[in-house]
């Protein structure tokens, strides 16, 4: 197979993975044109004149923070997963495609010194 159809197919192999994860980043940039959502953050009972009360209404403030910005967090953790695992993907075919036993073994090296470096 000619390296022009090789990049060709990843190209397109690419271009389909990735349709499904931008309509997801479509989706969730159109509800960032919403109102952000909001908590409320109780500090009645906090003495804000000393540092012990403007800590603990920091923390929780950052507290609530975390909480409504959770679910983006989840969108934008599961878009990386999808990236990398498109780009994992789209390498183990190309070097499949390719069918030399050096280019296979050489990804094979790489992938396992990867992974062993992420224990």
């Amino acid at each position: 197979m000619s390296s022009f159809k090789l990049k060709l197919l990843a190209s397109g192999a690419l271009l389909g993975m990735l349709a499904g994860p931008m309509s997801a980043l479509a989706a969730s940039v159109a509800t960032l044109e919403e109102p952000p959502p909001t908590r409320v953050v109780k500090y009645g009972d906090l003495d804000l004149s000393r540092d012990a009360g403007v800590a603990a209404l920091y923390s929780r403030i950052r507290s609530a923070a975390r909480e409504v910005c959770e679910p983006m967090d989840a969108v934008i953790m599961k878009m990386l997963r999808l990236r990398y695992d498109c780009r994992q993907e789209a390498v183990a075919r190309a070097i499949d495609d390719v069918n030399s036993p050096a280019l296979t073994s050489y990804y094979l090296t790489r992938t396992k010194a990867l992974a062993d470096k992420q224990q």
